[in-house]
């Protein structure tokens, strides 16, 4: 413990640092100096200041100038003096005295105060201590709430999203809230993707592309490459210098990892449920191209083979009325029964077309579909 010993006396000067130096880093000095440069050079834990100084000043003066500085609010005071009314002692105390002790000093009642100051030190320091870990754990276990919570909203985020570019956005998102940055190369259905996709540097297209080989892992300077057969990611511009810290990101750039391997699985097997989907609809309008094609043919020959047989029919009954000798009565009624039988079937030769159309909004519907 570190002394510092004010009397414009030199006897009692010498006395205080041969019964005290034994123990403790004692320091005197007449009170000349300027108080405030003594302490700043020295240091002390305590201050034992006489009162009646020979100078223009008191012991009152210079502890009150040190308690107004206000950087040695922990120094303890310890006024000593032949001053011994109960005056001079309340005067001492609200100068800012910590303790009084009466001359001629009484060293074994001076040791005894000295040991209390220390054990009050010793106290101090401990609840500080006390106090920075406390504050410490506190701090960290904020900062672990928070990074949990960043990570508990990037999954909620991405819980319904389907495409690469909203996926790194999110990405992106979360790692400038870490303060960091990063680069990202999704692998989805044996093709590529890297994110940003215009402000990506050669070289990092080159590590992701190590990525697709690499350890899950891989520090290289102030970065991390973090790799899966699904996702690399480039983390850049971590401060962080504490290595609790540190290793905490490690662990939660690792689960972010893992949430994008998980959404980039849903979203390739959306992709090959989609590729699936458009191949069966392929396949069916090919059908259906085919088996309309077929139909329209069909119908094509129906009614070319309707309009021969009514036509045949026709020449046919004119050809026979002159065989038959029929009057004109009944050449007309006959005519007529021809000519009706041509307006049936003109009627259902316009149900091709109908059935056309029909087919040609189907085929609609189905590209709409797509």
């Amino acid at each position: 413990m570190k002394i510092l010993s004010i009397d414009d006396n030199p006897q009692n000067r010498n006395i205080m640092e041969m019964v005290l130096s034994k123990q403790y880093d004692i320091t005197s000095s007449d009170g000349s100096e300027p108080i405030l440069a003594l302490m700043e050079e020295h240091q002390p834990q305590v201050v034992l200041m006489d009162i009646l100084l020979s100078n223009d000043f008191t012991g009152y003066d210079l502890v009150k100038e040190i308690k107004e500085c206000g950087a040695y609010d922990e120094c303890e005071i310890i006024f000593i003096s032949a001053l011994t009314s109960s005056e001079d002692k309340l005067a001492a105390y609200g100068y800012g005295g910590d303790d009084y002790i009466a001359k001629p000093v009484d060293f074994k009642e001076l040791c005894e105060k000295l040991k209390r100051v220390e054990l009050r030190i010793s106290e101090r320091n401990n609840l500080k201590e006390m106090f920075e870990v406390a504050s410490s754990t506190a701090f960290t276990s904020m900062q672990q709430a928070s990074e949990l919570g960043e990570l508990v909203t990037f999954f909620t985020d991405n819980l319904e999203v389907t495409d690469l570019n909203t996926l790194f956005s999110n990405i992106q998102r979360y790692f400038t809230n870490v303060g960091a940055s990063c680069c990202v190369e999704f692998r989805v259905a044996k093709q590529y993707h890297q994110f940003p996709q215009h402000t990506i540097t050669g070289l990092e297209k080159e590590i992701l592309e190590l990525g697709r080989g690499a350890k899950r892992i891989v520090p290289f300077s102030s970065n991390l490459l973090f790799n899966s057969p699904t996702c690399s990611m480039i983390v850049k511009g971590i401060n962080a210098r504490d290595e609790d810290l540190l290793g905490r990101l490690r662990d939660n750039f690792a689960i972010l990892l893992t949430i994008v391997e998980s959404r980039i699985d849903f979203i390739e097997e959306q992709l090959e449920k989609s590729n699936i989907r458009q191949s069966a609809l392929n396949n069916l309008k090919s059908q259906l191209a085919e088996d309309f094609g077929t139909i329209k043919k069909l119908c094509l020959e129906q009614d070319k083979q309707i309009r021969i047989l009514v036509n045949d029919l026709s020449q046919a009954v004119q050809s026979k009325m002159i065989i038959l000798g029929l009057d004109e009565e009944q050449e007309s009624e006959l005519m007529g029964l021809v000519d009706e039988t041509k307006e049936v079937v003109e009627e259902t030769l316009v149900l091709s077309f109908t059935l056309e159309d029909k087919l040609q909004a189907i085929t609609k519907r189905l590209k709409a579909v797509e």
